[in-house]
């Protein structure tokens, strides 16, 4: 959840305010401080960030999280000793050189920590770019770290490259809606449709019209498919919806049910025989029929 405005004080705020009540010492990576004032981490944050040139959508910082599954088995304290050593593992391999300041929360069923971090890295006049393949070998490496070194914690495989999504990804905003309204988003409306379709669909021409009923309609961008809301324009990829093996498993099926396809020339000497013999037939039809008379 990137930041283009520098709004390094309200953000500490709103990560800061469970600290009282929790009384949990709070993640700090690059920091001089401990990072129980949160004025003073803000003020640091904000003095690394004059550093950056002003530059129009820039980002400013970041706000990401760690979550893991409920942990009913172990104490409060554990967890969130868990959850410091994955933000620090995190930070290494995300951000070695950023500021970084967290604090755990333990409001909801799943114990997360929230973290802060700078855009740039300590006193640099750069921005850290790091592109979504990167940023997925940090997710992945990270989840196994915590499988080897954490191993007292309950949790799924989440982005292993052996574990499929099979629901869509869902921006942030999105799922704030949702939890705020209760109501399914547009992208999850379609998933469940889609997800209808090809699991009965026999072809890609049926689950096609099928999904024209419903106001969508397939396209295709090089090696990337999806399907896109007529009414809207609005495209959702397949691989965003989570619903990749199953278009592959309804093209694999298709293929499979229908014979091979033959060579042009192969195509075309079958097509020169058959219109011989047509025309043949018909000769000996006329043939016999001029004898009859």
């Amino acid at each position: 959840m990137s930041r283009k405005a520098p709004t390094f004080g309200q953000l500490a705020a709103y990560i800061g305010r469970s600290a009282e009540r929790d009384a949990s010492a709070a993640f700090v990576r690059n920091l001089y401080s401990d990072g129980a004032d949160r004025s003073a981490v803000a003020a640091q944050f904000s003095e690394n960030y004059r550093y950056l040139p002003a530059r129009k959508g820039g980002n400013a910082l970041y706000h990401e999280m760690i979550v893991l599954e409920p942990q009913q088995h172990l104490p409060g304290w554990e967890v969130e000793a868990a959850l410091h050593q994955l933000a620090e593992e995190y930070c290494a391999r995300r951000a070695p050189h950023q500021l970084a300041w967290g604090q755990v929360h333990h409001d909801t069923e799943f114990p997360h920590i929230h973290l802060m971090i700078s855009a740039n890295a300590v006193r640099s006049d750069r921005r850290v770019r790091m592109d979504r393949q990167y940023f997925a070998q940090v997710q992945r490496g990270l989840e196994q770290w915590r499988s080897e070194n954490l191993p007292e914690l309950h949790a799924r495989v989440i982005y292993g490259d052996e574990h499929e999504k099979h629901t869509p990804r869902q921006p942030v905003q999105e799922g704030e809606m949702v939890r705020r309204t209760k109501d399914p988003s547009k992208k999850q409306v379609v998933y469940e449709r889609l997800k209808a379709i090809l699991a009965g669909a026999s072809g890609l021409r049926e689950a096609q019209s099928k999904a024209s009923n419903l106001g969508l309609e397939f396209y295709q961008r090089g090696q990337t498919w999806g399907v896109q809301d007529v009414q809207t324009g609005k495209r959702y990829r397949l691989h965003t919806l989570g619903l990749t093996k199953a278009f592959e498993k309804l093209i694999a099926g298709q293929e499979k049910a229908s014979p091979p396809a033959a060579d042009d020339r192969e195509l075309d000497l079958l097509q020169r025989r058959m219109n011989s013999q047509a025309k043949q037939q018909l000769r000996d039809f006329d043939r016999d029929d001029d004898s009859s008379r």
